[in-house]
């Protein structure tokens, strides 16, 4: 859909016209597509039929016209699935699949789905506009095909259901207008600056920003931690939305820190002026009360469309200050019988700009959350990326599958209670069988990675020939199925793209070695991109890994000068740190951390860990060589206020905060800037060598061996500890020592990609050298 609010017009297909305030769910899982392959089979299947009956009949006959109401201009486009020649004119079908029960009363199944009944109206009431049938009699119907039984239903529209046309076109003009409006305001309204006084490097970025976007589509932007990214990037964009340049932007980030920061941000910039909604994810939406109930899937979704209507709730209105809450999500779903999460979503086309995890954009089973919101336009659309040094990871994990051999066989459990045909059953016994063979850590050997497709594909192609009753199944078992087409996909796929094996006993995995085409693909449709983090070096690497072209992207990187010289940093070459040797000096590293303690007296110092139990064994040294010392470890499985609460709590009363390089607490809690004056990071937390790591090794087969080590291990290590380092100095009065503990950062290999902020000839080989360098002040 293209909304032009100036001339007052709307460019749209018939089906985004017939589903607007009808079809709160979009159902983006694995089992979509294939949905949409059984319906195309269904709709060949009917077409022969047709020809069959009706040789003249015509098929998928394209439609277009303009339609003006209400001041504004609609102009739809559509296709017709069949136009039948009848004796005074043409019969206009549509054939939709279901799955419900039928034959069904035709006031239960508009009720249930009122897209299909306005979309067959919407092509009746165009094509009587149409030169070739205006003098023609028009009559249409709609065929409904029930999946699960092939039980067929045709309903014939009458009058009342042709009127749909009309209550649709009524329905969308309050949103028009709210854009129109929205938009008018936006262009009106006074965008404070980020920062009231710039402080250095900062105006520099704006800058180069703003060159930049005019010169590629995608901006790589890389600044320090602190830097002040965050009220650059949403400057530039509020400029660019009142300008028009873009309608809306869509801001991104995989930690919940990064987004109410931003959220804190744009409130200080823009006041209640521009609207924004932040996505919260499912189980944060969820309720159980009298009146709803949240499922952990999709099915509480699909019975709000008529309670919305009931309750006659128009999401324009729902915003205050700016912004529709959370909780308010869960009040109004709480008293009108509804979804809070599908309450939210259909809350997305009335703002201007979208706040979210980054698999609204880079996950298959959550992107369409935002791309099929209705109005959304990705070539009029900002995409923001932040802490993107993490996107090709995410974007990997969003596109990887699973199967338990335990849950495949409740599901065939259950499937063969629903009464299942034996050929579905037979195979889908049999997967649960080779999977539950499955040892953990274990490749997939040639054998099996063959039997496992041959089973894979056979039951895709048992789905698209069979009808089961999915809805007497658990969501779970359906969702469950549904994966096995695209793992047969996975199968197929080269071993250069995708690694197949066990992580636990009777589980296969499919892991995917690389996202670069998937990452292109969800990026390119945008009007702009703007990915950006303080730590994206090597960027040749970065673009490599996101599959981003030099003649497609450009680098904008901000200089903080007030950062120089303030790390004072020292390699601690008397320990080796790698697992086999680490427990050797375990005493030493205590030993070091109490040196730091002492040295330290008015502040906690912060010890960096590769894992909890290098950092839980330090601990148990520590507090038996210094029982009177303080030492708070970093809670599991906490949530951001519990880690909040724990940061406070420790760097008030602790003499030690123990963290987790990688963790939230190292990379998106933002307290320890200014508070934290010495530092120490034991060791380069390096991934664990297992089979995914040797195969991303062999994925990179045409670089060097050296290289290809860098790559896959050196690299996201050095970037973890930029990460955690970074938010020590956060603004120019900030100084802190740092201590890199372990002779491996003294080798060319892992010193070459420091930052050189971190690079330093200090050497500390003895308890003496330490000392003398904890006491040495840091140059102001």
């Amino acid at each position: 859909m293209q909304i032009d609010p100036i001339e007052r017009s709307v460019q749209l297909n018939v089906g985004e016209l017939a589903s607007f305030r009808n079809k709160l769910v979009t159902d983006r899982s694995s089992s979509g597509h294939w949905r949409a392959s059984i319906g195309r089979d269904w709709h060949q299947t009917m077409e022969q039929q047709t020809r069959n009956a009706h040789p003249d009949a015509r098929f998928e006959i394209p439609l277009s016209a303009q339609w003006r109401h209400s001041e504004w201009l609609f102009k739809i486009k559509g296709r017709m699935d069949q136009l039948i020649p009848t004796a005074n004119g043409y019969l206009i079908r549509e054939i939709k699949t279901i799955r419900h029960t039928l034959p069904s009363t035709e006031e239960d199944l508009v009720k249930f789905y009122p897209d299909y009944f306005a979309q067959i109206a919407i092509y009746l009431r165009l094509a009587s506009i149409q030169n070739e049938y205006t003098k023609s009699i028009l009559s249409a119907s709609l065929i409904l095909i029930d999946i699960d039984t092939g039980t067929v239903q045709t309903v014939e529209i009458d009058t009342p259901k042709a009127d749909m046309f009309e209550r649709q076109l009524n329905a969308m003009i309050p949103f028009l207008q709210d854009r129109r409006n929205s938009l008018n305001a936006l262009k009106e309204c006074s965008i404070k600056p980020a920062y009231k006084k710039l402080r250095g490097g900062q105006a520099q970025l704006q800058t180069t920003l703003n060159k930049s976007a005019l010169q590629a589509k995608t901006v790589l932007l890389e600044a320090p931690t602190g830097f002040g990214k965050t009220g650059i990037v949403l400057e530039h964009a509020l400029r660019h939305l009142q300008l028009g340049v873009y309608n809306r932007c869509i801001y991104l980030s995989s930690k919940s820190t990064g987004q109410l920061e931003t959220i804190k941000q744009l409130r200080a910039m823009s006041a209640d002026a521009i609207r924004y909604l932040q996505m919260r994810n499912r189980k944060e939406h969820s309720i159980d009360t009298p009146t709803h109930t949240c499922s952990t899937d999709k099915q509480c979704e699909h019975t709000s469309a008529q309670l919305w209507r009931d309750a006659d709730i128009h999401p324009g209105k729902l915003f205050k200050r700016g912004t529709f809450e959370l909780e308010n999500a869960k009040d109004i779903g709480a008293k009108n019988g509804l979804c809070p999460y599908a309450l939210t979503k259909s809350c997305l086309p009335y703002a201007d700009i979208w706040i979210g995890d980054t698999n609204y954009v880079f996950s298959p089973q959550s992107r369409g959350v935002f791309i099929d919101t209705i109005g959304f336009d990705p070539s009029q659309t900002l995409l923001i990326v932040d802490e993107a040094h993490n996107l090709p990871q995410r974007a990997a994990e969003a596109l990887g599958i699973e199967l338990s051999a335990t849950e495949l066989l409740f599901a065939y459990e259950e499937l063969r209670v629903s009464g299942a045909p034996r050929r579905f059953l037979r195979p889908l016994e049999e997967l649960s069988t080779r999977i539950n063979t499955l040892r953990a850590d274990q490749t997939l050997s040639s054998n099996t990675h063959y039997t496992l497709l041959d089973l894979c594909e056979d039951i895709e192609q048992q789905i698209a020939q069979i009808h089961i009753h999915w809805n007497s199944v658990p969501p779970f078992v359906t969702e469950l199925v549904w994966r096995v087409p695209p793992l047969a996909k996975c199968l197929a796929a080269s071993p250069q793209k995708w690694l197949h094996w066990s992580p636990s006993n009777g589980v296969l995995r499919a892991t995917c070695l690389d996202a670069r085409k998937w990452i292109s693909d969800c990026i390119t449709p945008f009007g702009g991109s703007i990915l950006m983090s303080a730590t994206l070096s090597p960027i040749e690497h970065f673009r490599e890994d996101c599959g981003i072209s030099n003649a497609n992207s450009i680098m904008a990187p901000g200089y903080a000068s007030w950062r120089e010289g303030a790390y004072d940093v020292a390699i601690d070459t008397r320990i080796d740190t790698r697992l086999k040797n680490r427990e050797d000096s375990y005493l030493t590293t205590a030993q070091t951390v109490a040196a730091m303690i002492n040295e330290s007296t008015d502040e906690p110092i912060a010890v960096f860990f590769s894992s909890y139990h290098y950092a839980q064994n330090i601990e148990a040294y520590l507090s038996k060589l210094h029982p009177e010392y303080k030492l708070s470890i970093q809670p599991r499985r906490v949530d951001l206020e519990e880690q909040k609460l724990f940061m406070e709590h420790g760097l008030k009363t602790a003499d030690a905060l123990f963290l987790i390089l990688g963790s939230s607490y190292s990379e998106g809690v933002d307290q320890l800037g200014g508070r934290i004056s010495k530092a120490m990071v034991v060791g380069p937390a390096l991934p664990e060598v297992n089979c995914v790591q040797e195969a991303r090794l062999d994925a990179l087969s045409h670089y060097h061996r050296e290289m290809r080590f860098q790559r896959v291990f050196i690299e996201p290590a050095m970037r973890r500890i930029h990460q955690a380092l970074g938010r020590l100095v956060r603004a120019p009065e900030h100084k802190a020592k740092i201590l890199l503990h372990g002779r491996r950062y003294a080798e060319n290999a892992y010193y070459d990609q420091l930052a050189d902020e971190y690079k330093t000839d200090q050497r500390i080989t003895n308890q003496i050298d330490l000392i003398n360098w904890l006491r040495r002040k840091t140059i102001s």
